[in-house]
């Protein structure tokens, strides 16, 4: 069975509502509603006749562990207290902990807390969120899958081509975060090193005092960052991203990821070849070693970029739903938006007792 696409499925259902029945009148035009957009559900009145007789201990299990993509938990305190609706909870937290990504999508009818719910897990709420907006935050979850792209997806011309046939809502958003943190990835043994203060050694030797040397090194790192800066511009994040109406190429955007990635290993390197060169005089050792440090800031800086890309891919449509607006234009302006953190952060800015060592080993050079 496949999907839009071309992604083969091999469930039966894309979701499976659990409820109780006393809120089946709220479940119901849900329900509908997804059937109205093409998804494939699991309703138990649509199989009565099928289910009649049945052993449901050992059938709902297989149902709602097996044979669906997703289970959409309605919380209430009627389905806390109900036995059947324990089974189908119990199996599909089963299914949960055994694969890598979300299984089970709640959604709260009251503020009934259920057993065994993480309460960190992403809920809607349809006090807050209409029938509509949960039905397409479910489409939403299908196309992710569907697209077989996730921020850890390897950026090959087969995952590019699935996710943008789906295109699901921040799909520029995913390509981008895969981008940056694979990357940085690549460059994780060398961002350590760095605060270890270690490189291999380069065979360079510095046998003077070096002081020109570390000049030059001060005004090629200022440039760096400058160069970062005027890369990452309004101008640029729209080339990429496209203005609205108009189809966003998936090339640009990643090509604006590697250029993050590019900067933060040039950055990296500035300060490798300081370590990674010997040092004839012991207080131009001193003074250079400090200098790399300037780098420290900058290069956490945009390690943390990296950090909160992965953390806002994980919870993406869960966002966009409860109604951020994805934001990739610098001269937009929403009243609710998800900050996408396109830009190289500038924070070229040397801790004032770094700059103090600094200035005393550059005067230990000058005597």
């Amino acid at each position: 069975m496949e999907q839009n696409g071309g992604v083969p499925d091999y469930y039966e259902f894309d979701v499976a509502p659990s409820f109780a029945g006393e809120d089946r009148a709220v479940v119901l035009p849900i329900v509908r509603r997804l059937r109205e957009l093409g998804v494939r559900v699991f309703y138990d009145e649509d199989h009565t006749a099928k289910l009649w007789g049945v052993n449901l201990v050992d059938q709902l299990p297989e149902i709602y562990g097996n044979r669906v993509r997703y289970v959409l938990l309605f919380a209430s305190k009627h389905y806390v207290a109900k036995k059947w609706t324990k089974i189908e909870r119990q199996a599909a937290q089963a299914r949960a902990l055994e694969q890598a990504e979300e299984y089970v999508l709640p959604i709260r009818l009251d503020d009934t807390e259920v057993p065994g719910m993480s309460s960190t897990v992403a809920y809607l709420d349809l006090r807050r969120h209409s029938v509509d907006v949960i039905s397409q935050a479910v489409v939403e979850k299908l196309a992710q899958h569907r697209s077989a792209f996730t921020a850890q997806t390897p950026i090959t011309q087969e995952a590019v081509a699935a996710l943008v046939s789906e295109k699901p809502r921040g799909w520029e958003y995913l390509l981008y975060a895969g981008v940056v943190l694979q990357g940085l990835r690549k460059l994780e043994s060398k961002y350590w090193e760095h605060f270890l203060r270690y490189a291999p050694r380069n065979g360079a030797v510095e046998h003077g005092t070096g002081i020109s040397l570390i000049r030059d090194r001060n005004v090629l790192l200022s440039e760096i960052i400058k160069v970062a800066v005027e890369t990452f511009t309004a101008e640029a994040q729209l080339a990429a991203f496209g203005a609205p109406g108009i189809p966003n190429d998936p090339e640009q955007v990643i090509h604006l990821g590697h250029l993050f990635v590019r900067i933060f290993d040039e950055i990296l390197e500035w300060a490798r070849t300081i370590h990674a060169t010997s040092y004839g005089n012991e207080h131009a050792r001193t003074a250079s070693r400090i200098q790399a440090r300037f780098a420290d800031r900058q290069l956490r800086a945009m390690h943390k970029v990296a950090e909160d890309l992965s953390e806002r891919a994980d919870t993406l449509v869960e966002r966009v739903t409860a109604g951020e607006e994805i934001n990739t234009h610098a001269e937009q302006i929403h009243l609710k938006r998800m900050e996408i953190g396109m830009t190289v952060p500038l924070v070229f800015e040397v801790d004032p007792a770094l700059e103090e060592d600094f200035k005393a080993a550059l005067a230990r050079l000058s005597r």
